[in-house]
């Protein structure tokens, strides 16, 4: 896959801007203050970089940056594997941003996410810019500058040690928990055996409360019920006057004359039915009546239950079911405690397992390193012989922590001796802002090889470079370009003229405000010009023919192949 074009509109102080990327070097100049770091932000704003409204050019209602990009096998399966792929030669990246801050973003006109665009933005270019000098400084990203030149061996060690190491911090985290608060752990056992046999000691059982408060109140007032049931049967069944006589005599009557209506016939029908359910009533009354007596004893035993079942619900919960639940978590607890030992001779062994895995992972990785560290320093001292610093040593130190931490048993350090009779110290005490360019460039060009990425997008690199030592870098971005996509902004002309495609950013009033062009230098009279430029600020006279040498010179190295790839 390759960068293809990359268009802008209104994009802080770019009105319209439209880049074609070479298949080797892009390269983009201007004075201080001309935009070109505008242009590699909206590069970043279409792969998803975190950006706000501030980005939209004054009084454009939105901001918008796409970028085509070549297809290969693998950009196209990953789209597929997305549901991004559109069957096309070309994969369309494309961000917005609104005025009112609202950011919308697509891959081949379907919406995605920022994080979508930054997850394919990272496959596709590796930007290498002026905080990097910074962050070459950090043991971390040393660290991982030499893992990404270890290659696939240190990946899988690494995360084996990751792994371990977490494996192992977790079960130290669960063995302290265990083993830290004897005491505590006791008392919570003699608790939860107190505790479930004084629930067991009630044996409770759900709903028994409830019946029994019924059996109290019925006991309580039995006498009252008697009485009730005595009149009830008397008025059912007594001797004179009893609803069973009453209806008795109704029936009678209505039968002797049934037969002279269908109606009266099922009066006395009903009647009869009546009479039958009056029967059974006050058989059931009867029944009542005999059980309804008065006992102290079950009363005092009824209440007795009742006031041990409120005081054990009071104690455990509230409920005869939440008193249930708890005597199940006790049991839980007696369960676990009783089973200390034996899971804490699981746990040590398991931990001294993992320690051991942990420990072999470490070392493994350590040795990988190690081996790296010395390939890394004979190809990093090359590559700064090529750019200007012949007699530079550079070294890799692999520093024991002690302990084994997520990343392995060591730190990383680089280190660097620019000049003869110099001592090796690390890099930020060593290297100049020009020296820790070049070492930068030369631990990118060594990467380059391991890089998966697309395109190298270089802000700047040349900080702190000029003469024999910029000459250098251009020979080494050029040969870093005849092997992958590079796009560079820089301010030296001995980098520019190795470009394969030059553009130039130019600042312009128009009505009454201040934008930024995108010129494209095609013509080579006009790329000399803008080399011109770049050497004395002039392009006619003396700078006009020094920029003609300077590009010569370079297309001879060109038609030569006098550039180390």
């Amino acid at each position: 896959m390759r960068l293809s074009r990359l268009e802008i509109e209104d994009f802080e102080l770019i009105a319209r801007a439209s880049l074609e990327f070479a298949d080797g070097f892009t390269v983009c100049t201007g004075e201080t203050g001309s935009g070109k770091t505008m242009l590699l932000g909206a590069l970043g704003f279409v792969l998803g970089e975190r950006s706000s409204s501030d980005t939209v050019r004054g009084g454009a209602a939105r901001a918008r940056v796409t970028l085509e990009v070549d297809l290969d096998d693998a950009l196209r399966a990953r789209l597929a594997e997305a549901g991004l792929d559109d069957a096309g030669e070309t994969a369309i990246f494309a961000r917005e941003m609104q005025s009112s801050g609202k950011s919308t973003a697509r891959i081949n006109g379907n919406l995605v996410t920022s994080a979508q665009l930054r997850d394919f933005g990272d496959e596709l270019l590796d930007r290498i810019g002026q905080h990097e000098h910074q962050r070459l400084l950090s043991r971390a990203y040393q660290m991982d500058v030499l893992d990404a030149f270890a290659g696939e061996d240190a990946a899988t060690h690494r995360g084996a040690v990751v792994a371990a190491f977490e494996r192992a911090g977790n079960l130290e985290a669960a063995f302290r928990e265990l083993t830290d608060d004897v005491g505590r752990a006791l008392a919570e056992l003699e608790f939860a055996r107190f505790a479930a046999s004084e629930i067991d000691a009630v044996a409770p059982m759900e709903g028994e409360d409830e019946s029994l408060r019924e059996r109290r109140d019925y006991l309580t007032n039995v006498e009252k019920i008697g009485a009730a049931l005595g009149r009830a049967r008397e008025a059912l069944s007594g001797t004179e006057g009893s609803a069973i006589e009453a209806l008795s005599a109704a029936g009678a009557v209505l039968a002797g004359v049934a037969r002279y209506a269908p109606d009266l016939s099922a009066l006395a029908t009903t009647l009869g039915a009546l009479q039958s359910d009056t029967n059974d009533a006050a058989a059931a009354i009867a029944r009542e009546l005999d059980r309804a007596e008065f006992d102290p004893a079950e009363l005092e035993e009824v209440t007795a239950r009742l006031d041990a079942l409120d005081r054990l619900k009071k104690k455990y919960g509230g409920s005869i079911g939440a008193a249930l639940a708890t005597r199940a978590r006790f049991e839980e607890t007696i369960a676990r405690e009783t089973s200390r030992d034996e899971r804490e001779a699981e746990l040590r062994s398991a931990l001294a397992q993992a320690r051991s895995e942990l420990d072999k992972h470490a070392r493994e990785l350590s040795g990988v390193r190690a081996s790296a560290a010395r390939a890394l320093e004979k190809q990093v001292a090359a590559e700064l012989a090529s750019l200007a610093m012949p007699s530079a040593l550079f070294t890799v130190a692999l520093e024991a922590l002690g302990t084994i931490g997520p990343n392995g048993a060591e730190t990383i350090e680089f280190a660097l001796s620019p000049n003869p009779g110099e001592p090796v110290r690390p890099l930020g005490r060593a290297a100049s802002g020009g020296e820790l360019s070049r070492v930068l460039l030369a631990l990118v060009v060594v990467l380059a090889d391991r890089r998966e990425r697309t395109a190298l997008v270089f802000d700047e690199i040349d900080a702190g470079i000029g003469g024999a030592a910029a000459s250098a870098v251009g020979i080494r971005l050029g040969a870093l370009a005849a092997r992958a996509q590079v796009l560079c902004v820089t301010h030296l002309a001995q980098i520019a003229s190795w470009a394969d495609r030059h553009y130039a950013l130019r600042k312009r009033e128009r009505k009454g405000s201040t934008i930024i062009e995108l010129i494209p230098l095609d013509e080579r009279g006009a790329a000399v010009e803008e080399i011109a430029r770049m050497l004395s600020g002039s392009s006619a006279g003396v700078a006009l023919e020094h920029a003609k040498a300077l590009v010569r010179e370079v297309g001879d190295r060109k038609a030569h192949k006098k550039i180390s790839a």
